[in-house]
C-alpha cells in the first residue's frame, strides 16, 4: 500500500542519470539552494551549499550553478538555512507509541525521523512469526524508511515465562529468507548469551549467517567479564547502559552505546557524560536513541528530534549529537551507503532546519520527496486493512474476586517486594512485613504496598497466573490499574490497592479488547483501548495521546504523581531487568541479581508468628 506521489528506487537503478545530473547534462528533480550544510563526514558546517536530487537520491552537494533547470524541477531558496541528514533511530518499538506503523509514521516524518529500525517483539509475543509478516506488509510504501528487526526474545527467557507464542531459530531464519525483516532485533536473554544458552546463539547463529546486524540487551551492571562475552557472541549494540561508565565500556569495545531518551527511560543525561567529560573522546560509537515513546511525547514533544534536543541541552556539541543520530545510526545499521548523510549516492532524506542547536524543523524530505512542513505532513497516509484475527487477542473469561487473591496462611508474613523507580526501567528488590486478613495476603495503602497479579491471556494450558507486591506508586486506597501492556509476553497485568476495583479493571480489559484502564472507587476513571493485539490503537496518534493524558491523570489521582507511570508499570514482569520481576510461571517471582542467571523466588520469605 504505496502513499501517493511516493516512489523508492534502488541505486543501482539510477547511477546512470545522477551522474548525468552531477555532470550538469540533465535537470535535477529537486534542488535546495543556499544552504549551510551538516556535513556529519567531516563534523563542519559549510556556509552556500546546494543539494541537487535525481530519482529519489542525492546528485551533488555543493555549487549546482552548472545544472540546468528543467521543466519539472523544484527549486527551493533554502536562504540560509541548515541543511541536514534525516534521522534515524536504530531501536524502538512502534508498538509502545500505541499506534500502529503507518500512525507512527504521520507522527515521527514531521519530527525530522526518516529512518527506523523497530523490534517489534511485543507484537510478536502475542501472535509469533505471522506478526513479523502482518507488519512488513503494514510498513510497505512508507515514506519512513522501515526496517525491521527480527524479534528473538519470544519469550524473553524460555522457561521462565508464557508468551503467546514461541520464536525459535528456524522462524529467525524463515523471517530473513522472506525478506520480512531486515536486521536482528535485541537479544534479551543475555543470561543465555553470556552462560551458554544452545538456543540463545543458534539464533545469533541464524542472524550472522544471514548477513544481518545482530543487536543486543545488556541490563547487567557487572562490565566484567560478561560484558565482554556479549560482545564476543556477535551483539554490536546494546541501548541498556544507565550510566557513562557503561556508555564508555561499550563503546570502547566496539559496541555502540544506544543512548536512550524515551518518555520514561532518560538515560542520556547520564551517558551523555561519558562524552561531554571527555573531549577529544571519538564519538562514532555512540547513537541517540529512543525505544519507548508514548503518544503524549509524540504530539507534544517530539520523537528524534527531542532526543538529539536533549544531549545538545546536556553539552553535547549539535554537530556531534547530529552524527550520533545520523552517521553514526547509519554506520551501526551497516547502511551508511544508503542512508545517514548528506552526500552523492545516497537517499535524499533532508532536514530544513531554522535553528541547529534548537533542532527546529521546518522542512522534511524523505527519498527527495517533501513529506511534512511547519511541523505537519503533507502526503496521505492511507490506513492498514488489519485482519480480524490481529484484532482479537485477549483470551480470558471474565474474573472474579478468588482470582485476584493471595491464599497464605498465618497471622503475618515477610515477603518480596518490587519497588518501581520512575524513569527507570529497573527495580529494586525489598521486603516488607504484611498482615495476614481472611485467609490471603493483602495490599496495604497506608504503607504504599499495592498487590500485583499477572494473568495469562493468551489462551491454551499456560501456568495461570502469578502475584507479587509493588512499592513507590503511592495509590490510594480503592484503586486499580490494569493493562495489557505487560512487557515482553504481554499478559493481563492488574496493579491495585483493593480486590473489587482489580477485578473491575480486568474485566473492563477483557470485555474492550485489551488496552489500559484505572478504576476508583469500583468506576472507570480512564480508558486507552488497543484493540491491535491489547497493544495498539487504531486510532490517530492525538486520539490516542488524549486518552493517554487522561489515564495519567486518572493515575495523579490515584495518588501517583509520577509522569509516564504507566510505562513503568508495564515492565513489571520484564524478567530481562534487574532485580525482582513478576511471571506468570512457579512462584509468580523472577530474581535477577547483578552477575547471576535469573532464578525463580518465592514471594513468602519468612512467615511470622501474631
Amino acid at each position: 500500500m504505496t502513499v501517493a506521489g511516493h516512489r523508492r528506487r534502488t541505486l543501482d537503478q539510477v547511477t546512470q542519470a545522477l551522474a548525468a545530473t552531477a555532470m550538469g547534462r540533465e535537470p535535477p528533480d529537486l534542488l535546495l539552494r543556499g544552504g549551510r550544510l551538516v556535513n556529519v563526514n567531516t563534523a563542519e558546517v559549510l556556509e552556500g551549499v546546494d543539494v541537487a536530487v535525481r530519482e529519489g537520491f542525492i546528485a551533488l552537494v555543493g555549487d549546482a550553478g552548472h545544472l540546468p533547470i528543467g521543466p519539472h524541477t523544484t527549486v527551493v531558496d533554502v536562504a540560509g538555512r541548515y541543511l541536514a541528514p534525516g534521522f534515524i533511530d536504530t531501536h524502538l518499538h512502534v508498538e509502545s507509541s500505541m499506534v500502529d506503523v503507518r500512525s507512527f509514521a504521520r507522527a515521527v516524518l514531521p519530527h525530522g525521523t526518516t529512518t527506523i529500525a523497530c523490534d517489534n517483539h511485543e507484537l510478536a509475543n502475542v501472535f509469533g512469526l505471522r506478526a513479523v509478516e502482518l507488519f512488513h506488509a503494514a510498513a510497505a510504501g512508507l515514506p519512513l524508511k522501515v526496517l525491521l528487526a527480527m524479534p528473538v526474545c519470544v519469550p524473553s527467557i524460555p522457561g521462565m515465562e508464557d508468551a503467546g507464542a514461541t520464536l525459535g531459530p528456524e522462524e529467525v531464519a524463515e523471517a530473513y529468507r522472506r525478506g520480512w525483516a531486515q536486521l536482528q532485533g535485541e537479544q534479551m536473554n543475555f543470561p543465555g548469551v553470556i552462560y551458554g544458552d544452545p538456543q540463545v546463539h543458534a539464533i545469533t547463529a541464524a542472524s550472522l549467517r544471514a548477513g544481518v546486524v545482530p543487536t543486543g540487551h545488556y541490563a547487567s551492571p557487572a562490565l566484567h567479564p560478561g560484558l565482554q562475552a556479549f560482545v564476543a557472541a556477535g551483539l554490536v549494540a546494546c541501548h541498556e547502559g544507565t550510566t557513562p561508565e557503561d556508555a564508555l565500556a561499550r563503546a570502547r569495545l566496539g559496541c555502540y552505546a544506544q543512548q536512550r531518551y524515551g518518555t520514561a527511560w532518560l538515560d542520556l543525561p547520564r551517558l551523555v557524560r561519558a562524552v561531554t567529560e571527555r573531549p577529544g573522546l571519538d564519538t562514532r560509537f555512540f547513537t541517540i536513541v529512543t525505544d519507548d515513546v508514548t503518544p503524549a511525547t509524540l504530539v507534544r514533544e517530539g520523537h528524534m528530534d527531542r532526543a538529539v534536543r536533549a544531549a545538545v541541552a546536556h553539552g553535547v556539541p549539535p554537530l556531534v549529537a547530529i552524527q550520533m543520530a545520523t552517521l553514526n545510526a547509519a554506520q551501526l545499521l551497516e547502511r551508511s551507503r544508503w542512508i545517514g548523510t548528506l552526500s552523492p549516492g545516497r537517499a535524499a532524506d533532508i532536514l530544513v532546519l531554522r535553528d541547529l542547536a534548537a533542532v527546529a524543523v521546518d522542512q522534511v524530505y524523505a527519498d527527495g520527496v517533501l513529506v511534512a512542513e511547519d511541523g505537519r505532513l503533507v502526503v496521505d497516509i492511507p490506513p492498514y486493512p488489519y485482519p480480524a484475527w490481529a484484532l482479537r487477542s485477549v483470551h480470558l473469561a471474565p474474573l472474579a474476586a478468588d482470582d485476584v487473591r493471595v491464599p497464605h496462611r498465618g497471622a503475618r508474613a515477610t515477603v518480596r517486594v518490587i519497588r518501581v523507580v520512575p524513569g527507570s526501567a529497573r527495580t529494586v528488590q525489598e521486603t516488607a512485613v504484611l498482615a495476614i486478613r481472611d485467609g490471603a495476603l493483602a495490599a496495604d495503602p497506608a504503607r504504599d504496598l499495592a498487590k500485583a497479579v499477572l494473568f495469562y491471556r493468551h489462551g491454551g494450558d499456560a501456568p495461570r497466573r502469578g502475584a507479587g507486591f509493588v512499592t513507590g506508586l503511592g495509590f490510594g486506597p480503592h484503586v486499580a490499574f490494569g493493562s495489557t501492556v505487560a512487557h515482553d509476553s504481554h499478559n493481563l497485568l492488574l496493579v491495585g490497592t483493593d480486590d473489587d476495583d482489580m477485578v473491575a479493571a480486568g474485566n473492563a480489559l477483557i470485555a474492550m479488547g485489551g488496552g489500559m484502564v484505572v478504576v476508583a472507587g469500583g468506576a472507570v476513571r480512564a480508558a486507552v483501548p488497543l484493540p491491535l493485539g491489547g497493544l495498539m490503537s487504531l486510532e490517530p496518534v492525538e486520539t490516542v495521546a488524549d486518552q493517554v493524558e487522561a489515564l495519567e491523570d486518572a493515575l495523579r489521582a490515584a495518588g501517583c504523581p509520577a509522569a509516564g507511570i504507566e510505562m513503568t508499570l508495564s515492565l513489571l514482569p520484564l524478567i530481562v531487568i534487574p532485580e525482582l520481576r513478576l511471571t506468570n510461571r512457579a512462584t509468580g517471582l523472577v530474581e535477577l541479581p547483578a552477575g547471576a542467571a535469573p532464578r525463580f523466588v518465592d514471594l513468602v520469605v519468612d512467615d511470622l508468628r501474631a
